[in-house]
């Protein structure tokens, strides 16, 4: 494929998306709207745009394209790549077309950007490839961390509040929480803001707990139970609350009764064992369960191995694209 003279391999140029959300449509069999578009790929708060396409003739026969990301390396802020979509027209599967277009992507933002690794959460169909054809390593298999609701023990939470915003003393609470010595995502007030506030397709809301100068705050979205039709999940993307068994079950009474209106079945999250708040959700009741869900990397730069350390990464739901 990459031999013949009909292909070529490019970046992204202006009005290439209405190939994209159509090769999007039939690799996919649903349609992926402008606006998510522009927003994911187009606007990311690191203003920079990282799409590699395969071209034969006028068919878009491939693409890859990744967001980047902020990371906070034991105190190191470095640039990162996390990997979104990859498609392969029907007509030219089985070419090696995705691989040949991360490789190429990896290799230039490497050099353009100082993109130092990538990183993402691989689904069934695509982990095979990333481990086997690109290097990724595994880094873990993130269980639904989960609790039905009729578990949760009552507790007043008058003293958690809605709130539409992100505000510095939010960052600052999120990073007294956050251990020097850990690896996770950078999530300034403008990255916060683009992730929640500014999504075109979807809504969050945004719970605040205030304790003296700490502004803590959690977000979470509801959607329609895909176990139970009629009832209704709730994901907490964000967990930037005090590490007490008291403060998060007042969260959790506060998240019930924000959603009152909705049949709701379970609150669901994503925890790293290492998280001190681990034990005190477990506490509470919840549970692992499926879905399950891979965590992988790609190191570019092998100063930055230390990325391979799985057990000091924090991650979130909000770190996928997918919640």
């Amino acid at each position: 494929m990459g031999g013949s003279e009909l292909v070529e391999i490019r970046d992204y140029i202006k009005d290439d998306e209405i190939k994209i959300l159509e090769l999007f449509h039939l690799t996919f069999g649903k349609p992926l709207s402008d606006a998510y578009w522009k927003w994911r790929f187009i606007d990311n708060p690191e203003n920079k745009i990282m799409i590699k396409l395969m071209w034969d003739n006028e068919t878009l026969a491939g693409h890859y394209a990744v967001s980047p990301v902020k990371i906070n390396v034991k105190g190191e802020t470095i640039l990162t790549a996390l990997s979104m979509a990859t498609m392969t027209h029907p007509k030219y599967a089985g070419k090696g077309i995705f691989t040949e277009l991360a490789e190429t992507l990896y290799r230039e933002e490497s050099k353009k950007n100082d993109l130092k690794a990538a990183w993402g959460f691989p689904n069934n169909n695509s982990h095979y490839g990333f481990i086997k054809k690109l290097n990724w390593i595994d880094l873990e298999q993130i269980p639904t961390f989960s609790i039905g609701v009729e578990k949760i023990k009552k507790r007043n939470f008058s003293e958690i509040k809605l709130v539409s915003s992100f505000n510095e003393n939010h960052i600052k609470t999120q990073q007294k929480l956050s251990p020097a010595n850990k690896i996770k995502a950078e999530k300034s007030i403008e990255y916060l803001t683009w992730r929640y506030t500014q999504n075109p397709i979807n809504q969050y809301t945004i719970f605040e707990f205030k304790d003296n100068e700490n502004s803590y705050f959690a977000v979470t979205k509801v959607f329609s139970s895909f176990a139970d039709k009629g009832k209704f999940e709730v994901d907490v993307l964000e967990l930037n609350f005090p590490t007490d068994y008291d403060s998060l079950l007042q969260l959790m009474n506060a998240i019930i009764n924000h959603y009152k209106d909705h049949d709701l079945l379970k609150i669901n999250t994503w925890l790293s064992v290492n998280d001190s708040k681990h034990l005190q959700l477990e506490k509470i009741g919840f549970l692992n369960i499926s879905p399950i869900t891979y965590m992988g990397i790609r190191i570019l730069d092998e100063k930055y191995k230390q990325l391979e350390e799985s057990k000091n990464w924090l991650y979130s739901m909000g770190d996928s694209d997918i919640y």
